[in-house]
């Protein structure tokens, strides 16, 4: 198991995960100052200010200009400066599942592989090495399992997504 801790700076969105001593992953969150600190303090999700099982109503206090709909809350707004939306799923037992997905597209997985290989090493270098294969990298903290990867689109190009689900025992 890795672990990981801190937060790392977006322009309007930024991420943390889970436990000890190196920067967090990419994902939904706080923007945080020049020195890394955080304004709020992370939650079992390893993201600023919220725990699995959260409501829809702790959700959008976090992020405001989010929507809600029956299924979530989603927030749009840049990920380590690149625009992107990202979805809380909201279940009858509260937050159960986050997903940012990456607005640019590309016209197939070959390419967004490059970019999905420049973030899992940056990645890597702050949640420690993980683990891979055919385009997903893994990571786990102490609550927290985080994915990185391409994900095929319908035409056959793809995106670029990092997932935070609750770490199962």
């Amino acid at each position: 198991m890795r672990t990981a801790a801190a937060v790392l700076g977006c322009s309007i969105l930024a991420a943390a995960c889970g436990g000890a001593s190196k920067p967090a992953a990419t994902g939904p969150g706080n923007a945080t100052s020049a020195t890394g600190a955080t304004d709020a303090t992370l939650g079992t999700t390893g993201l600023p200010g919220l725990d699995w099982g959260a409501t829809t109503a702790a959700v959008m206090a976090r992020y405001p200009g989010a929507t809600a709909s029956d299924d979530g809350v989603t927030a749009r707004g840049a990920v380590d400066g690149r625009p992107a939306t990202t979805v809380f799923a909201i279940g009858e037992a509260g937050l159960a599942h986050v997903k940012t997905e990456w607005t640019a597209g590309y016209p197939s997985m070959e390419a967004c592989a490059d970019d999905w290989e420049a973030r899992r090493v940056e990645l890597a270098a702050r949640l420690g090495e993980g683990s891979a294969e055919n385009l997903a990298a893994f990571w786990d903290t102490a609550t927290t399992t985080i994915t990185l990867f391409c994900d095929p689109t319908d035409s056959g190009g793809g995106v670029l997504a990092i997932t935070y689900a609750p770490r199962l025992e």
